[in-house]
């Protein structure tokens, strides 16, 4: 295992316990969602090997499930970068309600040799959704 991967997954339950505890708790947790931007001086393989290898397991312990892909994406930026982080339902990869993106953006971060590293968790889908497809109720006991 790689040093970025170990970080990833340390760095990665870290963070969710954040994200979960601030949203509320596990139990409320509907969807979830993962990226990270790299400096200049980085590649995306190192966001890669932080977020896809071992960050999912941890990840899914902490929101108490989580049947479904953790839906992610990274880029290269300098500080300041927006990254849309993709979301969707935890349980299920095609409930269209929550298709859904959060912008995220770290004002000073990340510096040329930096890597920000980022966990999107939510209590819902999208307010008004009118696209139809496989509803989240429809799954519930």
């Amino acid at each position: 295992m790689s040093l970025l991967t170990k970080w990833g997954a340390d760095l990665g339950e870290r963070l969710t316990e954040s994200a979960v505890d601030r949203l509320g708790g596990a139990k409320i947790v509907e969807s979830y969602g993962k990226g990270g931007i790299v400096g200049s001086d980085g590649e995306l393989e190192h966001v890669a090997a932080m977020l896809h290898p071992e960050l999912g397991a941890p990840l899914r312990e902490v929101v108490g499930g989580g049947d479904a892909i953790i839906p992610s994406a990274k880029k290269r930026g300098g500080p300041g970068a927006v990254l849309d982080v993709p979301t969707h339902y935890k349980d299920e990869a095609y409930v269209r309600t929550h298709y859904d993106a959060m912008p995220v953006r770290i004002e000073d971060a990340p510096a040329a040799d930096e890597l920000v590293l980022i966990i999107v968790v939510t209590d819902g889908g999208r307010p008004h959704p009118r696209i139809g497809g496989l509803q989240k109720n429809g799954l519930e006991d």
